[in-house]
Formats: structure tokens, C-alpha cells, sequence
């Protein structure tokens, strides 16, 4: 005669239901404590020109303008209009600047809250596909990954990327599980956001496609709520672009979007300038074994860490076959196509590998999941009753090492070697000018950089010193209200343009108390005569 397990009582469930909650909730404290780390460290740390760009996108809408459309940047000369991404954490420090006033450390709060966030929606994208077990795996991954913690709390737009991203996945997985319409909203309205806010977040179009085919196979593109759910979230993306770049085509300013990055339209200077950085690929990236040992490389220590890295290779093979296998793969072959046709951005920035920790940290919970099940783990290891403490205390203490010998905090986080130098040369400058007027600086940085400026708190131009002539000067000057020349690297300019400092030793120079070496400034609408009249 067959027995039939007696159904748990409630108690039993509400046990496990608040079990599962506890655990989800230790990793997203786990999570919040790491990027909580160093959060009020001034905007000096790893990719600083990133995060004082998106700065000062925040502090001009908290000073003068507080429309989301119309963002602007420092070295744009008086209305520096840029094209860009949507500006969504700028915008929201700004709100933040309007209660507690302009404090960096407000922007690193809003993208911690975005990344702590992500952890828990990558909860939900795990067991949506795979059950709780592997929901808290790939959550785990994410609070303790080093790039995922570290550009959690950067002041640049990743953190919110990576939660779009997860966001919009997880809902349209949901809707095409369940028919859920109210997934499909919030899944849709995330897709737009995350393209918004970052470009390349569109690869998560392959794994909803890929779970659109699984449910519905060639009917797919007859499931019209999904179909336009898409269609909506594309047409706000082409249609804020389409904007930015009407903003670029006015003011010729931009960080990347389609106009050209390290230049400035044909009315402030023809150039010459520079070489243009370069986002795609190249034959030499394509054929170099070194491109793909350094992508390799980060993924393997900075993004999945070497367990996760490991765990991600076997889940790839122990996927099973009826739990939605297309969507990871296909995300998975987005990420790649991604990386090998923006080649040069990806062996620049190790930022646009992230969304690997999305798809790998998928394919990590597929070979992970039973060390989070306490079912399974109940029968394989006999704790007693501390077995959760214990094996949680386990966990923590590995993601804890795996984080510390990752050497983030090294090279990232940059404790004990801040770039202090870009924040001293700025305070110099402001205390002789004021903060008033707008400035011609050339910094360590070269064309288009922020530093000085910012933490100058000013306007103006940012030049190399290749860029440099007594023309451009004068015409800043006489036709666009340039007050000051301003730079960080006097001895090679007067190495290697003696006619600019032929030019500028007919200004007036400002005297400087305490500033760092290689600093100089002048009052280019007062002339060296008037300096000595006075």
C-alpha cells in the first residue's frame, strides 16, 4: 500500500517561508555593508573623470536648472548642453542636494541603493528560472562580486543599468511563466529605462527574446501585449537619443553617445585634436590573444571572483533543460557579441564587462543552488540546530575573503593613493578666482576633463597641451567671456609652447599660496602693464 506524505502543517511552511526570508535578507545586509564601504570618499578613487562628469551633471541641476532633458557638464564653456544618457542618478542626487544639500557622497548613496536593489531582483530572476535555492545563490554572487560592489557605490550610471537590466528580464520571464500583465509593465517600463540610462543595457533583448521563443516558439511575435511592451520601451529609448543628439548637433559637446569624444565643435577651435577614443573593435583586438586574456582575466577576479567563475562554467553544463535554458544563453551570447564589437571599450573600461555578473551569475546559481537549500544541506551536513548560523557564517566569511584578496581595494577603491592632486589644484583655483568667471585650464587629464573645473566649482574649456595656441586663448577670451587660463602642467607648456607662454606672460599672473607644483593661473582680460599699475 502506498503512503502518502502528510502535507506540511502551516507552521512548517511558515517556518520555511520565514527562513527563506532571513537568508535573502542577510545577503542583501551583506551586500549593503560592502557598498557602504568608503562611501564618503571624494570622487578621487578608480574611473574619477566618470564620476566627477556625472557630478556635475548633479550640481547644475541642483544650481540651475533642474529639467532632466537638458544636462550639462563643466568644460562646455556657459551652457555646457551635452549629449548623454538619460541622466536618471544625477537627477535623483540632485533631488537629494535640494534636502540635504551638494554632497558626493548622496550620488554614491543612490547607485548603492540601486545595487542593493539589483541583489534582490536578482533573487527574483533566480527563482523565477531555477527556484529560491538558486535565487539566493545568484543573489550571494551579486552582493559580494568586486565590480558589482564597487560600481555600486561609484557615482556613474552602472548600478541603476545593472538593475534595469535584471528588472526587465525578470518580468518579462515572469509574464511569459504566468501571463502575469502586471510583470510585463514593470518588465517593459524596465527595459526602457535600462537602454535609457545605458545604451549597451539593449542586450537583455536576447534573453527576453529567447524566453518569448520558449514559450511560444514562431508565435511568439503574436503575443501582442509583449510585443508592444517592447515596442514602447524602444521607442522611448530611440526617442531620448534621438534628443541627445540634436543636444550634440547645437553645442557639439558629448560623452560618447554618436559624437566624437576628446574634441570641440569648429566655433571654439578647429584643432587639431587628439585621438578620438575609440569604442569598437579592431583587427588588432580581434587577433590578439592579449584582448582576450585581460577581458578574461577581469571576469575571472573583479566581476564572478574564482568560484563564481568556476560555479558559472559548471552551471553551463548542469543547466537543466526544462527550466528556460534559452534565456541565460542568449544573454550569454549578447554579453559576448557585445565585448568582440566594442572591443576597445571593453579592453579600456573593465566597467563594460559587468553585465556579466548578471548572465554568469545566472548560470553560477544553476551549480550553486543546492549549498543554499537547507533542505539538501540538512541531510548532507548534521549541524544541529545552529546549521543555518554556521553555514551562513561559512559563506559570508568566503565571500568576505573573496572580496578582500580580489584586490579591489588596491586598485580600485585606491585607499592611501586618492588622486588628491586633481582636488588641491582645484581648491587653488577657486580660492583666487572666487569660484566666479569662466576658465581656460589645461589639467593632468587633457582635452574635455572635468577635475579641475569641478573641484574648482567653475565653467570653462579643458584642453591638452597640444591644443593650446595664442589664437584659441584670445578667442575665448574676446568672443566667450574666458576670464582665466588655469593648469596643473606649467613646465610643459613652457616646454612646448613658447608661444602660448610668450602670450600669457603679457596677462597678469595670479599669485598662488600653497598651490601644487606645476600650477599656474592668469587674468586674461587684465594685461602684465595693469598688474604693475596697481
Amino acid at each position: 500500500m502506498l503512503s502518502i506524505p502528510a502535507a506540511p502543517s502551516s507552521a512548517t511552511r511558515m517556518h520555511r517561508r520565514w527562513t527563506a526570508d532571513a537568508v535573502l535578507l542577510a545577503i542583501l545586509l551583506l551586500g549593503l555593508s560592502l557598498r557602504l564601504m568608503y562611501v564618503r570618499t571624494p570622487l578621487l578613487d578608480e574611473h574619477r573623470w566618470r564620476q566627477v562628469d556625472t557630478a556635475s551633471v548633479a550640481r547644475f541641476f541642483y544650481e540651475e536648472r533642474l529639467n532632466p532633458l537638458y544636462p550639462q557638464i563643466a568644460w562646455g564653456g556657459r551652457d555646457g548642453y551635452v549629449e548623454s544618457e538619460f541622466p536618471l542618478l544625477p537627477f535623483l542626487t540632485a533631488l537629494l542636494y535640494e534636502a540635504f544639500g551638494p554632497r558626493d557622497w548622496l550620488g554614491r548613496l543612490v547607485a548603492a541603493s540601486f545595487s542593493v536593489a539589483t541583489i534582490a531582483m536578482a533573487y527574483r530572476l533566480g527563482r523565477l528560472l531555477l527556484g529560491r535555492p538558486a535565487g539566493r545563490a545568484m543573489a550571494f554572487l551579486l552582493a559580494v562580486s568586486p565590480g558589482a560592489v564597487f560600481y555600486g557605490r561609484a557615482f556613474m550610471p552602472e548600478a541603476p543599468m545593472l538593475f534595469f537590466s535584471a528588472a526587465a528580464v525578470a518580468g518579462f520571464v515572469e509574464y511569459f511563466q504566468c501571463g502575469a500583465i502586471a510583470a510585463l509593465v514593470w518588465g517593459s517600463a524596465a527595459l526602457a529605462l535600462a537602454g535609457l540610462v545605458k545604451i549597451p543595457a539593449v542586450i537583455v533583448l536576447a534573453p527576453i527574446a529567447a524566453a518569448a521563443w520558449y514559450r511560444h516558439r514562431w508565435r511568439a511575435w503574436k503575443d501582442y501585449p509583449a510585443v508592444i511592451g517592447v515596442s514602447l520601451a524602444l521607442l522611448a529609448i530611440v526617442a531620448w537619443y534621438l534628443h541627445a543628439y540634436q543636444l550634440y548637433e547645437k553645442t557639439g559637446l558629448t560623452f560618447g553617445i554618436f559624437g566624437t569624444t576628446k574634441t570641440y565643435p569648429a566655433w571654439i577651435s578647429p584643432g587639431p585634436w587628439p585621438g578620438i577614443f575609440p569604442k569598437w573593435s579592431t583587427v588588432a583586438d580581434l587577433t590578439s590573444i592579449s584582448f582576450y586574456e585581460r577581458i578574461t582575466v577581469r571576469v575571472f577576479h573583479l566581476h564572478l571572483l574564482p568560484w563564481g567563475f568556476a560555479g558559472a562554467a559548471l552551471g553551463m553544463l548542469v543547466w537543466p533543460r526544462n527550466r528556460w535554458p534559452l534565456v541565460p544563453a542568449a544573454w550569454l551570447f549578447a554579453f559576448t557579441a557585445f565585448v568582440l564589437v566594442a572591443g576597445e571599450g571593453n579592453r579600456a573600461h573593465d566597467y563594460y564587462q559587468l553585465p556579466i555578473v548578471l548572465c554568469g551569475g545566472l548560470y553560477f546559481a544553476a551549480a550553486a543552488a543546492p549549498v543554499f537549500d537547507g533542505t539538501v544541506m540538512s541531510r548532507r551536513i548534521v549541524l544541529g540546530r545552529f546549521r543555518p548560523v554556521l553555514l551562513g557564517s561559512v559563506l559570508a566569511g568566503i565571500g568576505l575573503l573573496s572580496f578582500y584578496y580580489s584586490s579591489v581595494i588596491l586598485t580600485h577603491y585606491r585607499i592611501g593613493n586618492l588622486d588628491t592632486r586633481a582636488a588641491a589644484t582645484g581648491a587653488a583655483l577657486g580660492s583666487v578666482t572666487g569660484h566666479r568667471g569662466l576658465a581656460v585650464v589645461v589639467d593632468d587629464y587633457g582635452i574635455n576633463s572635468p577635475m579641475l573645473l569641478y573641484f574648482a566649482h567653475m565653467r570653462g574649456w579643458s584642453f591638452d597641451v597640444g591644443d593650446l595656441s595664442p589664437r584659441l586663448i584670445d578667442s575665448l577670451a574676446r568672443h566667450y567671456d574666458a576670464r582665466y587660463f588655469a593648469t596643473t602642467v606649467w613646465p610643459e607648456i613652457a616646454a612646448r609652447k613658447p608661444d602660448v607662454v610668450e602670450y600669457l606672460r603679457t596677462r597678469r599672473a595670479i599669485p598662488l599660496a600653497n598651490a601644487p607644483a606645476g600650477m599656474a593661473v592668469f587674468d586674461l582680460l587684465a594685461s602684465r602693464k595693469d598688474a604693475k599699475a596697481e
